[in-house]
């Protein structure tokens, strides 16, 4: 028994090494795209288009580096370099909505998140966000209800469309947050909840998803990938939403975002300028993502 603690201890530190190896050079922050939708003409279909999104966009922090944590940069910094997909996680303690990740409290009100994304779209009115909202985990000593809480906030701001669909051109889309929304009871975004499936590919109103997370391989990961650019190369659907995301099930213990998130992106980057003529690749959901990798997905929309 002994020697088999020895033994997991020691791979859990190899795996935090790893982790962190992987994280560490991808936090460069230079390139700033806070206005680069302002080149799409209105008339330009979403389907038409390449966006850089975040998966667990508010996931900066971990247990040990290891399990929890999804990007370095913050949704301000993520914000400036031209991300305009965000995916928020979030928990109703004591009926104040906290991001977390999972049962991973990140330290953070979503009270400030949205000051921040209302304050992005007010100040840059040529861009457009789309926010995917999740409720992550049970209420925790709250007599209120998620649904009533977050509504309560998102009401009010007019940046937020109240609208129970998604834009269909640029034009529509402007100077407007379009919330998806995977939580129970929703009146405000695009209903989500009821339909969404976990660790697969499927359709849910007019919108193709990619989100094999728990995967064996990393080249399994971007087979999937890969196949979700086929898909949006098609445009038979309003909108494609690819996660690079992934963590490697395989082995014990699993290997978490760091890691794969190392070898996906160098991929993303790549495939932007090299693969696939001048199509559409969707939104382009990653862990870890950083200005340069942005820079690679905004650039593959004026080639």
């Amino acid at each position: 028994m002994k020697s088999k603690l020895i033994k997991y201890g020691a791979l859990l530190l190899a795996c935090i090494a790893l982790a962190f190896v992987a994280v560490a050079p991808m936090q460069t922050v230079t390139v700033d795209r806070l206005d680069w939708m302002a080149n799409l003409s209105d008339d330009t279909s979403l389907n038409s288009l390449t966006i850089p999104g975040t998966h667990d966009s508010g996931a900066l922090h971990s247990i040990a580096d290891v399990a929890g944590k999804c990007q370095t940069l913050s949704v301000k910094q993520q914000l400036k370099a031209g991300v305009r997909f965000l995916d928020i996680r979030l928990r109703l303690v004591n009926n104040q909505l906290r991001v977390v990740h999972s049962f991973v409290d990140q330290m953070t009100d979503f009270d400030d998140v949205l000051c921040d994304i209302v304050s992005f779209v007010a100040n840059h009115p040529s861009e457009f966000l789309l926010v995917s909202i999740k409720e992550d985990n049970s209420p925790q000593k709250s007599d209120k209800a998620f649904e009533e809480v977050l509504e309560e906030m998102l009401l009010a701001h007019d940046e937020v469309s109240t609208l129970q669909s998604l834009p269909q051109t640029v034009g529509e889309a402007r100077g407007k947050i379009h919330v998806i929304a995977r939580y129970y009871n929703a009146s405000i975004g695009l209903p989500c909840y009821f339909g969404w499936q976990d660790d697969t590919s499927f359709v849910l109103d007019g919108i193709y998803v990619q989100d094999n997370y728990n995967v064996p391989t990393v080249e399994e990961k971007l087979s999937d990938v890969h196949n979700a650019y086929q898909v949006a190369l098609a445009k038979q659907h309003a909108l494609v939403l690819n996660y690079t995301s992934c963590y490697l099930a395989e082995g014990f213990p699993p290997i978490y975002a760091g890691l794969p998130a190392h070898d996906v992106n160098a991929d993303t980057q790549e495939t932007m300028s090299t693969q696939y003529g001048n199509g559409p690749l969707g939104v382009v959901v990653c862990d870890f993502v950083t200005t340069k990798l942005a820079d690679a997905i905004i650039g593959r929309n004026f080639r």
